[in-house]
């Protein structure tokens, strides 16, 4: 059965259109999706920063801590909730430090309560941040770390000027919280030691470790093109962090990774590049109360 020129050439343009219609598919419309999927707050769809609501400590007040509200503007487009935690029975010239608390993506400061409460018993003060792009704090995309650093600047400076940074300053992060308190404190010689739980340590593996937990599926380029859409989406430009980039840990740091991630080669750098008296590693409980012991054992040695 013979088919006419009209129809070879119709048969053409569907193909030539299902095949562009694919293409946009893969490359605009799913990296679009997966990116706010992957990046963006949990409530984005939401999200309104001129309706946000107030810095409400409820949680942690129930708990039974003392809470003050603050509010620390980081780079003139982004605003951070923070609450200064203390306990009533800790009078302050018995303060033994101030522990910062940087929950992992995804969360808000709410999911520390437990550990908040641990490092108060311990006398510490402690600041609960809550990360941009998520809870009470501004944004509608999270960044790659960079940021997140920059904001913990911005908080420890807020509170310096105010006489209300007591030493030693100590940083806990979870993920990307974890990259922030190592980019931190490679800067900030006020930071006087850190715990660092599952951090990404460079770009490619955050995207690698994302797409597994969030079921991105692979395509080719898939990493260029997310980032590229990330950068439209966010309007953040990070550096692109490399394993060959990564720098020492600056001050005494307890790095805890799963069994199965401390073979990879961001962790095998970092271990090679430290100063083996400053940087500890051990395997990530898997029981919370386990790692809320290690924690708070690392903080409180002598």
């Amino acid at each position: 059965m013979k088919i006419s020129r009209t129809v070879r050439e119709a048969i053409k343009t569907v193909v030539f259109l299902l095949v562009v219609a694919l293409i946009v598919i893969a490359y605009v419309i799913y990296p679009m999706t997966k990116t706010k999927t992957t990046m963006a707050r949990v409530d984005v769809e939401e999200y309104n920063a001129d309706s946000l609501g107030v810095n409400d400590p409820t949680v942690f007040v129930e708990a039974g801590l003392t809470a003050d509200t603050f509010r620390v503007e980081s780079d003139g487009l982004t605003t951070l909730a923070c609450l200064y935690l203390t306990s009533d029975n800790l009078p302050a010239d018995s303060v033994r430090g101030t522990a910062f608390l940087l929950h992992a993506d995804g969360n808000s400061r709410d999911d520390l309560l437990d550990l908040a409460s641990r490092l108060v018993d311990s006398n510490f003060a402690v600041v609960a941040i809550d990360q941009r792009a998520a809870g009470y704090s501004t944004g509608n995309y999270r960044g790659e770390g960079r940021e997140e650093a920059d904001d913990l600047d911005a908080i420890l400076s807020f509170l310096d000027l105010r006489a209300m940074l007591k030493h030693p300053a100590v940083l806990v992060g979870f993920a990307l919280g974890g990259d922030a308190c190592l980019l931190a404190a490679q800067d900030d010689e006020r930071i006087n030691a850190s715990v660092v739980v599952d951090p990404y340590v460079t770009t490619m593996r955050m995207q690698n470790v994302l797409r597994k937990q969030h079921g991105v599926y692979w395509f080719p380029l898939y990493r260029t093109v997310m980032s590229f859409w990330y950068g439209i989406r966010s309007g953040y430009a990070a550096p692109y962090r490399k394993t060959e980039n990564i720098k020492p840990v600056a001050c005494p740091t307890l790095l805890m990774v799963d069994t199965a991630s401390v073979r990879e080669k961001e962790f095998v750098r970092l271990i090679e590049v430290s100063d083996s008296t400053l940087l500890q590693v051990t395997t990530t409980p898997t029981e919370r109360e386990q790692l809320l012991d290690q924690i708070a054992a690392f903080l409180t040695r002598p």
